[in-house]
This record gives C-alpha cells, structure tokens and sequence, in this order.
C-alpha cells in the first residue's frame, strides 16, 4: 500500500507532474463569473440562477436545508466566518487537525455553502447545508492511496448525502474505485471534475470522475464555451462555470480561482439543492435529473450533457414528489429529446 496518490496543483494546470507509482491531483477550478448571457431564451444573469436559487413554482427558496455534504480536500478553514463546519476529519497520518492551509478546499467548499456575499450575490450555492471537512491532503495537495480511501469510509460512516471531491488522476486504483462504489451503494452522490489537463484530446479523463460511481463534471467560460483545459470523453456527464471564480481563501481572504475543480462543487452545491426540495431523492434519480434538465450545449464528449439548468431540475425534483404520473411524463420527453440530438449530433439517418 502506502501509495502516493494526490498531488494539489494550484491554479490552472499547465503541466503535469506524476508521482510513481501512483498519484493524482486536486483539480484547482471554480465557477461563477458575473455576467450576462443569452440564456434559457432570455438574457439572464447566471448568479440570479446559481446562487439565488430563483423562484419556483411552489414560490419556495431551497438552499440545501439538512442535506450533508463532504468535501474530501486539503482541509477547510473552520474559522472562516461564511463557512459553517459541522464536524471534520484529517485521514493524513500524525496530522489531527482539518485545518487547511493551502487553500483549495477552503475555496471549494465556499463555492459549496458560504453564506458571505460578493457584489450582493451569495457566494455559496447552498449557503444552508451541513458542511463536513475531509482533510485526506496535506499542505502541499499530496496524500497517499488510504489517506483517500479513509476520507470516503468516513464519509460512509457519517452518512454523507453529497460527496464532492476535487481531486484527479490517470492512474486507476481498485482501492479507490471499490469504496467510492460502496459509498455509491449506500446512497452517497459523489462529484468529482474531469480534470485540467491543458491539451486537446478526444478522451483523457481522469479519476475519480472516470468511475461509474461518480458524477463527471466539466468547465464552460461565460460564454459558455467548453474551457480550454476542461478534459474530454464519453464519461464527462455535465458541465459548469469554471474560470475566474470568486470564493474564499485563507486567514478571511478571497480570491479567483479557475479550474474544474470549482465546477465540480456548484454542481455537489446544486445536488444539495434538490435534495433538500425532495430528500427522497436516490442518487440514481439524482443523475437522471441534473443530466435531463440540463441545457444542450454540444458534443457529448466535449459538454456532457449540457449546462445544469437549476430551475429546471428543481422543478423535476418537487414534480416528483407532488405528481410522479406527470413526472415520468416529462422524464419520457426529455429523454426523447436527447435520443433526437444524439441522432442530429452524429448524422444517423431517420428511417421512416
């Protein structure tokens, strides 16, 4: 055993180093520029839509209310006055303290939960959910293979709804992949970014997101283009904001980040969201909502299944709660939907 595993590149990554035998990265990223965009059909800011959540149908607010999320990272600055840190672990040996003093796991569980607010907007996606530190990284953004594996069984043990983990590799680790399955297993919904790996390429993403278990999430600009460093493949399930993202820091500083990794957490942030309108919500029908209600955008390989669309989803999860008739109606269409751009997408020809 006594792999090492994680290496935290700050920043975005623009080269790429590999420790043997085994080792990965902590994917520096975030999203949520403010600006404005021709979007769902009207113009719109999207932080109207990420961080003020909109209003609903039902004319409620949902800001992740009792739903835990853990943020498996370098730590997180509990003494941050916008985040509220309900219990944390480290999982480094002769390290006891979550205390973060790189930085990158403060900023993305800001990205997450802070309640602080930047050009009167909130910061976090869902200011109001349980926040669990994960400190499975040290100082410099390295562990080793148990340090992670500790992190998940943790979090299976506090019965973590939402799992978001800002971490990368292109090593495969049986180890890895059989505890974030049994995390999965148990109901968990686990969130990691493909990666910033600075190059063109048809598929190069990497672990954790590669696993079946885990939602795959990628970085679009304001313009809401594909991020020049934004890994590609067919496991990439959805995309977010990701460059120049304001959150916090160290010692009450803030800063921008960009990178996948700070898409990865309003993606966990929204899943919170819709966990906390319907709690009843498996992590199974979580995956089916977000990817349906998402807003198409372009090549699977390269944007998932498109943008997440909050309301839209939203919408989803209380419909199924209030009327599943109508529900698995609308689940049906979207899914139509998407057999039909699939067909445009690839140029297979109708038969009739």
């Amino acid at each position: 055993m006594n792999k090492l595993i994680y290496v935290l590149l700050g920043g975005l990554i623009t080269s790429i180093t590999f420790l043997s035998p085994y080792s990965v990265k902590a994917e520096v990223g975030a999203a949520g520029t403010l600006y404005e965009d021709y979007y769902f059909g009207w113009e719109i800011n999207i932080l109207d839509v990420l961080n003020e959540n909109m209003l609903l149908s039902n004319r409620e607010i949902y800001k992740g209310e009792n739903i835990k999320v853990g943020v498996l990272d370098t730590g997180i600055d509990y003494k941050n006055e916008g985040l509220h840190v309900q219990r944390g672990i480290s999982t480094i040996n002769n390290v006891d303290d979550y205390m973060d003093y790189n930085g990158h796991g403060t900023h993305v569980a800001g990205i997450i939960s802070s309640s602080k607010k930047h050009k009167n907007k909130t910061i976090g996606v869902a200011p109001k959910v349980q926040l669990f530190a994960i400190k499975s990284l040290n100082n410099e953004g390295n562990s080793k293979e148990e340090s992670i594996i500790a992190g998940v069984q943790w979090a299976i043990d506090q019965d973590i709804d939402v799992l978001n983990m800002s971490i990368g590799t292109e090593v495969d680790s049986k180890g890895v992949k059989d505890i974030l399955a049994s995390a999965y297993k148990h109901g968990m919904f686990i969130v990691a970014p493909v990666g910033n790996s600075d190059y063109p390429e048809s598929s190069n993403i990497t672990y954790p997101a590669k696993y079946s278990s885990v939602f795959a999430v990628g970085s679009v600009n304001n313009k809401l283009k594909r991020s020049f460093f934004s890994n590609m493949g067919q496991e990439l399930d959805i995309v977010s904001l990701g460059e120049e993202i304001y959150g916090p820091s160290l010692n009450e500083t803030y800063t921008y980040e960009t990178g996948t990794s700070m898409a990865s957490p309003y993606v966990a942030g929204v899943a919170a969201i819709l966990l906390s309108a319907n709690h009843n919500l498996t992590n199974s029908e979580l995956k089916e909502i977000l990817v349906l209600s998402a807003d198409y955008l372009g090549d699977k390989t390269e944007y998932g299944y498109g943008i997440i669309n909050i309301p839209k989803a939203l919408n989803l999860a209380l419909l199924k709660k209030k009327d599943i008739r109508l529900y698995n109606y609308k689940l049906n269409l979207y899914k139509n939907m998407m057999v039909y751009r699939e067909i445009i997408d690839n140029k297979i020809p109708l038969i009739l």
